[in-house]
């Protein structure tokens, strides 16, 4: 039998992936790796410059490298950026490797988290609006939906998000 032993999390920008990552990992003890900060780490440039400087599909690569060069001979809880999961290749590997959990949020819930967060989300740009949410939202729809676990983050704490995920994954 295949070694599927990490949990990719998957979802919009906002859903709690990075902050139910580090928790969950702490939890299961397994490592935390969060791709988005890998990238920064090797390229020495914020996920905005890279996408500002070099585009989205350069941008898509770097993080598809990142994602194959993954240890998979251990325990991991894989943060993924937003659109990660929209490259097949990207999809492929997950399911090879792991479990999928979709953080999933409401459109409302995601607005108002990044609304009140300092950090720049490259994709809808410093000032967020609700309809260019909904428009990327919407597109991404049918990738996050193929997770194998469908976890709802809205209105809930970090500490019961980790309980419900380790209550299906938990040793």
């Amino acid at each position: 039998m295949e070694n599927k032993s990490s949990l990719f999390l998957i979802g919009f920008s906002g859903s709690g992936k990075s902050s139910v990552g580090k928790k969950l990992a702490k939890v299961l003890n397994y490592t935390f790796i969060d791709t988005d900060r890998i990238i920064e780490k090797k390229t020495g440039k914020s996920i905005d410059e890279i996408i500002t400087q070099n585009g989205e599909i350069e941008f898509r690569k770097i993080e598809s490298n990142v994602l194959s060069e993954i240890d998979f001979s251990k325990k991991n809880i894989v943060a993924t950026g937003g659109g990660l999961p929209t490259i097949d290749e990207n999809l492929k590997i997950m399911k090879k490797e792991g479990s999928i959990i979709w953080l999933e949020a409401s459109v409302d819930s995601i607005f108002e988290r990044l609304f009140s967060s300092n950090e720049i989300r490259p994709l809808l740009g410093s000032n967020i609006k609700k309809d260019k949410i909904i428009k990327l939202f919407n597109i991404r729809l049918s990738v996050y939906n193929i997770a194998e676990t469908k976890i709802d983050t809205n209105k809930k704490e970090l500490n019961q998000i980790v309980k419900e995920i380790t209550k299906i994954y938990g040793q």
